[in-house]
């Protein structure tokens, strides 16, 4: 039958785009990869080529995208996406028509939710869809973190004017953590990484 044909929509950041490709092709799936929200689309391509194919296809155009998973005649058994690409009824129709050699079956993201699928429409087509849900709780809520400190500490203008050559004593002291209440609205995955990683002060 031949390897399972993927198409990855919008491709990782980084480093993270060749450990990802290496994952793929290392489980035997014929992988094709859009480079339009590739940073160095020339330096994937030439890493690549012979092990993975390349579209360049704009995710928000439906027809473009329907156009791509149609071309040829060829298909996709899989999607898999990172941002929230629309994947509404008429793209689902004719990724699963009968007319592809290799239907739709399985649209995959690498986040939380499922809201940019109808799935409704998945569901009739046969189609699974699936997520990640929690697999970047730590990352968004240290950068929370991270976001809080600059705020409380001013550190972009120090930053900045330390790059300057420029060092530059506060008015007034700086407000400690301590001094604060932190308010998280919602304890879902993230809200509740968050405050295991706020300090105990805070409440």
């Amino acid at each position: 039958m031949g390897p399972k044909r993927l198409l990855v929509l919008d491709a990782a950041p980084g480093e993270l785009l060749d450990r990802e490709l290496e994952r793929l092709v290392g489980h035997d799936l014929a992988v094709t990869l859009n480079l339009r929200r590739v940073a160095d689309p020339a330096g994937v391509t030439a890493r690549w080529a012979g092990r993975v194919e390349f579209t360049d296809v704009d995710l928000f155009d439906e027809a473009a995208l329907r156009a791509e998973l149609t071309r040829g005649g060829l298909g996709f058994h899989a999607l898999k996406s990172r941002a929230g690409v629309p994947l509404g009824s008429a793209l689902l129709a004719a990724a699963t028509q009968t007319g592809v050699a290799h239907r739709l079956r399985v649209i995959g993201r690498a986040g939380a939710g499922t809201d940019h699928v109808d799935l409704a429409a998945a569901a009739r087509f046969g189609v699974t869809v699936t997520h990640t849900p929690g697999s970047n709780a730590n990352a968004v809520a240290e950068f929370a973190l991270a976001q809080l400190l600059a705020l409380t500490r001013n550190l972009v203008p120090y930053n900045e004017a330390a790059q300057q050559g420029r060092w530059t004593s506060p008015g007034a002291p700086a407000v400690g953590l301590s001094e604060l209440t932190l308010g998280i609205v919602g304890l879902g995955r993230i809200g509740r990484v968050l405050a295991e990683r706020a300090p105990r002060r805070w409440a």
